[in-house]
């Protein structure tokens, strides 16, 4: 339950405040799905840049230069890799032929150490299951639609990957896992968040509230590109089906939307039966998620399913 955020200003109508206020708003409202470490990347001069700590967004202070055009950020907790270990932390990089990377990923991959023996990826002593998109794209060698694609049919779980080059040149591939992207046509502007409620939020009160926008959809096996005069392409790929529906216990559950609630309710003290109440019950994914911070109305919501099934303590 990881967060991604950032923007592509490819007209540079941003002034350094607004960048500061919005990159500020960003990560500090991506904290509702994590808040282990904080983590972005931007080009600089042609150079990618990689700023991460572990701390929630609201602790650290994030600085990019005034001519900065696209920013990917992300904000974790921590399902596999400690994040007390900066290197266990997102935006990850990588290398190919065209130049250096930065990858975010939002989800949780089951097949990270198969596909470290069956690619013979180089061993790391990063232990993150997200890395291993990263080692992916530098062993097929270039970074573009197609090895995208690959990778993106070749790993096992929920994901949106968010890549930046050292070209200024944004990828999404979007899975299972919820995105939402929009564009700011005078201003030369794309914004984009995990979740609708965190872009709401992002907005809410500041200099972009008032100002109409459009919303873009990308759906799941698609993937698109921005680049920093603003060209939007797409592409897409086929998605691995292993992820949906099958959990550790060898039945199939419902595909909902948000998978990976299955993976990390037990971290919060919550069984993977009681969630499948709260779906019964008509919650949604970002429901679920906002109980999950806050443990009265988690247990009052669980209590309530139970009764009404009649699962009495």
């Amino acid at each position: 339950m990881c967060a991604i955020f950032g923007f592509v200003n490819y007209r540079r109508s941003l002034s350094r405040s607004e960048m500061k206020e919005l990159i500020n708003r960003l990560s500090v409202e991506s904290e509702v799905r994590g808040k282990d470490a904080t983590g972005i990347a931007y080009v600089k001069h042609g150079e990618l840049k990689v700023f991460k700590r572990a701390k929630p967004a609201h602790k650290v202070r994030l600085y990019v230069p005034e001519d900065t055009v696209i920013l990917t950020g992300h904000t974790r907790m921590t399902t596999q890799g400690d994040a007390r270990y900066i290197y266990n932390n997102h935006p990850f990089t990588g290398k190919t032929a065209d130049g250096s990377f930065a990858l975010c990923h939002n989800g949780v991959l089951y097949n990270d150490s198969q596909l470290a023996k069956s690619e013979h990826l180089p061993k790391s002593k990063i232990e993150t299951d997200s890395y291993v998109a990263a080692q992916l794209i530098e062993k097929y060698g270039r970074l573009d639609f197609k090895t995208i694609a690959k990778m993106s049919e070749a790993v096992e779980g929920s994901f949106v990957f968010t890549i930046l080059s050292d070209k200024n040149k944004l990828f999404i591939a979007k899975g299972d896992n919820p995105l939402c992207l929009i564009h700011y046509k005078q201003l030369g502007l794309y914004v984009y968040t995990s979740t609708e409620d965190i872009m709401k939020n992002v907005l809410k009160g500041s200099f972009l509230e008032k100002l109409p926008f459009e919303v873009i959809k990308v759906t799941e096996g698609e993937i698109i590109s921005i680049d920093k005069r603003g060209r939007f392409e797409k592409s897409s790929f086929v998605p691995n089906e292993f992820c949906y529906g099958w959990n550790y216990y060898g039945y199939r559950k419902p595909a909902y939307d948000d998978d990976e609630l299955f993976d990390i309710c037990g971290m919060f003290g919550v069984s993977q039966e009681d969630l499948m109440l709260l779906y019964d019950m008509g919650y949604t994914d970002e429901e679920i998620e906002g109980m999950l911070c806050d443990r009265s109305m988690l247990r009052e919501c669980i209590e309530e399913a139970r009764v009404l099934v009649g699962e009495y303590y």
